[in-house]
């Protein structure tokens, strides 16, 4: 299993009140399934699909900096060290 550190950035940071979480999981999947069980409390509904271990779709995660969606989604396998972060989608203009 990989050792990866979740950064969570703007509303993730202020629910949780903190920065980043170390976990150790084979896949994005692991990690957020982790992460909704430790966190499923203090989160928003509509931050999370409900009965599943899996974020709202709108929700930004990258690994090392690179979007899951373009990777493999849920399945995309880690390495040790990788960097995971999680953030709700802002705009603005």
């Amino acid at each position: 299993m990989a050792k990866v550190k979740l950064n969570l950035l703007n509303i993730f940071q202020l629910k949780l009140n903190k920065k980043f979480i170390e976990y150790e999981g084979n896949t994005v999947g692991d990690i957020i399934s982790k992460f909704i069980d430790e966190n499923k409390e203090k989160l928003d509904e509509n931050l999370i699909i409900k009965n599943k271990k899996k974020l709202n779709p709108q929700m930004l995660i990258l690994v090392n900096g690179r979007n899951i969606k373009y990777l493999n989604n849920y399945k995309t396998k880690l390495n040790n060290e990788d960097e995971l972060y999680l953030s709700f989608p802002l705009a603005g203009g």
